[in-house]
């Protein structure tokens, strides 16, 4: 593709990009926001993720997470699930 590609459409593509980024960070992104959006929507405003916390970490930034750590907010999303999931119907005409 590159051997095709002439100077000016090269310019063009990294013109694009910088205006609508499609590269693996971004999609990191799109991803950590739609995660911090469902863990914040029932919080409080104290109690909410920021973006940063919601991204993957990786290579030297990556840590281990304890086991019990994992197992809480396996749990925590579970119990959130049945919370969201498990409403009782509304009854009709209200």
């Amino acid at each position: 593709m590159l051997r095709g590609l002439t100077a000016r459409q090269f310019m063009e593509w990294r013109a694009y990009a910088d205006l609508e980024p499609f590269d693996e960070e971004r999609a990191d992104l799109r991803a950590a926001s739609i995660v911090q959006a469902i863990f914040n929507s029932p919080r409080r405003k104290k109690d909410r993720l920021k973006l940063k916390d919601c991204l993957l970490a990786f290579g030297d930034d990556a840590e281990p997470i304890p086991p019990e750590k994992t197992r809480a907010g396996i749990e925590q999303a579970l119990d959130l699930c049945m919370l969201i999931f498990n409403q009782p119907e509304p009854k009709a005409g209200k």
